[in-house]
């Protein structure tokens, strides 16, 4: 046993010698709709036109554009199209994925509120915090919102507390997300 033991701590220093990285956890300061409102550059609603993932500029992450036509401009800059640049995606059968972060699919609607960078770029805010899913009903065109990635399923428009995992989450109407975002934007104004 001691020998596995040597074994072990001489791999360990090896790797550490070689400069292997350490693994981090990806770690998210929950973000109620005022803290989200007053962190973002943007919100909007909209529809994913297209996702393009590509390698960034020195080939050593792969980032995804993400292109929204935007239906409604709730704060920012009010043009038609939004291109979001965010970490992770999968080119040439090499995939690159950050936990928490949202997942997007063509044709989906959402809202967004979106952070830019100190280039201009814009991302989605507080990782996947920062994307509602909306789904319309057919038959009442009643407008939904939720986060679809696991463990950030709210319950109200306001805290946006999470929901447990083992329980269903509500179905939360887009126009009270709205009138909360508005709510949350005349606080700002006013600070």
């Amino acid at each position: 046993m001691p020998h596995v033991s040597r074994f072990a701590a001489a791999a360990l220093g090896l790797l550490l010698a070689l400069g292997v990285p350490r693994a981090h956890a990806t770690e998210m300061e929950h973000l109620d709709t005022q803290a989200l409102v007053t962190a973002s550059n943007d919100i909007v609603i909209g529809e994913v036109e297209s996702i393009q993932p590509h390698w960034n500029a020195g080939h050593t992450k792969i980032v995804t554009d993400v292109t929204v036509r935007v239906t409604q401009t709730l704060k920012g800059r009010g043009a038609d199209r939004l291109t979001l640049t965010q970490l992770g995606g999968e080119v040439d059968g090499v995939r690159y994925t950050i936990p928490g972060c949202p997942s997007f699919a063509r044709g989906e609607e959402a809202l967004l509120f979106v952070w830019r960078d100190t280039r201009g770029q814009a991302q989605v805010n507080g990782l996947a915090q920062g994307k509602f899913d909306i789904v319309r009903d057919p038959a009442s065109g009643t407008a939904t919102v939720q986060r679809s990635v696991p463990g950030l399923a709210v319950g109200d428009a306001r805290q946006l507390r999470l929901v447990p995992q083992n329980q269903p989450a509500p179905r939360i109407l887009l126009d009270d997300m709205v009138r909360e975002i508005r709510r949350a934007m005349g606080e700002e104004a006013g600070h």
